[in-house]
């Protein structure tokens, strides 16, 4: 029987968990980025899920359920689309 692959493979994976996490902070901060400037979409799910405080408030669900503050009745983004609607 032969086994083809990695010698040591537990020394083989931090180092690409390593590059992994470093490739998706590095998407993550252009997704949130246009030319060179942050832009805060509000109505985009992946920037409305991982914000957490908008002027000045909690708007995180699950920050707000560990600080037990009330329920948001409406998140930034919903705000948003409400007004280009009517």
């Amino acid at each position: 029987m032969t086994i083809i692959g990695e010698y040591n493979l537990a020394a083989m994976v931090p180092y690409h968990a390593s590059q992994m996490y470093a490739r998706n902070v590095t998407s993550f901060l252009l997704h949130l980025t246009k030319e060179g400037k942050l832009q805060l979409n509000l109505q985009d799910e992946i920037m409305r899920e991982t914000l957490l405080t908008h002027e000045g408030e909690i708007v995180n669900a699950r920050a707000r359920e560990f600080f037990a503050l009330p329920v948001l009745q409406t998140t930034p983004g919903e705000e948003k689309a409400d007004e280009t609607r009517t």
